[in-house]
């Protein structure tokens, strides 16, 4: 197992530049003209004159006009390799937002509602922990361009801004993440099998008080990384292709940005909620009983799945709070850590 974690690295950045750039040969390719449509039969050929309008709106840079414009003429299957790299930086400069966003917002609406430590913080990230978290981001790319090719593909799926609708936007959310967590909570389970434990999931576990969002969440080993990731399209897919259901293009990217948002959320030190008629649809706290209590709370989101599987654990603002546990808000680390640095120094 410790010469094993040096060969991860290689092996992982030649399995997503496989994906990235030989993704034709999982996703079958069909013509343009004759999928690219919403229900009503539109097709990008014929939106092109709807994106050029617009265009013509707006002072939109001439960089980002020819960009939209060889996408639209292009595809996704004959995309440039410049306008790929440049997707995989818009991709990674948006999950960087969105995990400052999350942090910064929760920050200022819930600071007063923080989640007491009681496991131990991992207040150091260790060399091993940086590679896997930059891995991890990098590999983000080469997921959404897989998720995004389907929808391209997809005859259920809607391009067109004329067909955007609560009905395949919103409506489908509450769905797919159902069907999402449903998988998630089967593998996240399978990941403490005690014979696989210690080769993947307890990577992530050595923290056992999430606290810096996304970066906790994504500091996971790369294995488990990539079958969480696709694990959405698995989820996209069913919704759409297995159930027939319509989903807007713009529907998938608030399931990720969504999701994105609750997954931070679920690695911080907020207590954050979702209330409908008075029953939790998704709380951060559950999340961080199974960091404590890793038999428990296998969902991502919600814990419809846990219920039903007989895994769920209550969280209790009873139990045990040790103070020297606590986060200096300053620092984002331990007042054990801060009291172990001082006695070092000295």
């Amino acid at each position: 197992m410790g010469l094993s974690k040096y060969f991860i690295v290689p092996l992982y950045a030649i399995l997503n530049l496989f994906i990235l750039f030989r993704s034709h040969t999982f996703i079958p390719t069909t013509p343009v003209s004759s999928n690219q449509n919403s229900v009503n039969g539109t097709s990008l050929s014929s939106e092109n004159s709807t994106n050029h309008s617009i265009m013509d709106d707006y002072n939109i840079p001439d960089f980002v006009r020819e960009f939209v414009e060889r996408m639209v003429k292009n595809g996704v299957d004959d995309i440039e390799l410049m306008d790929l790299l440049f997707c995989g930086c818009v991709v990674l400069l948006g999950l960087e937002l969105i995990s400052e966003i999350t942090l910064k917002v929760a920050r200022y609406l819930r600071k007063d509602h923080t989640i007491p430590v009681r496991g131990k913080h991992l207040d150091e990230l260790s060399a091993e922990d940086l590679v896997f978290i930059s891995m991890n981001k990098i590999a983000t790319v080469p997921f959404v361009f897989m998720l995004v090719k389907f929808m391209y593909h997809e005859p259920t799926a809607h391009w067109s801004l004329s067909a955007l609708t609560f009905k395949n936007t919103i409506l489908p959310l509450p769905a797919i993440f159902i069907i999402y967590d449903f998988f998630y909570t089967i593998l996240h389970w399978a990941l403490h099998i005690q014979s696989v434990y210690g080769y993947i999931h307890k990577h992530h576990h050595r923290q056992k008080a999430p606290s810096r969002g996304n970066v906790d969440a994504v500091n996971v080993h790369p294995v488990e990384f990539f079958l969480g990731e696709y694990n959405h399209l698995l989820a996209v897919y069913i919704f759409t292709h297995v159930l027939g259901c319509q989903l807007h293009i713009f529907g998938m990217i608030l399931f990720l940005v969504v999701g994105g948002t609750l997954t931070g959320l679920n690695h911080s030190r907020f207590d954050s909620n979702i209330m409908l008629f008075g029953k939790s649809l998704y709380d951060s706290k559950w999340h961080d009983v199974h960091h404590r209590i890793p038999q428990s709370n296998y969902g991502q989101y919600i814990n419809f799945w846990d219920l039903i599987f007989g895994t769920f654990r209550v969280y209790s603002s009873d139990d045990r709070v040790n103070t020297m546990s606590q986060l200096d808000p300053l620092t984002g680390k331990s007042y054990e850590h801060a009291k172990r640095s001082a006695v070092k120094n000295d």
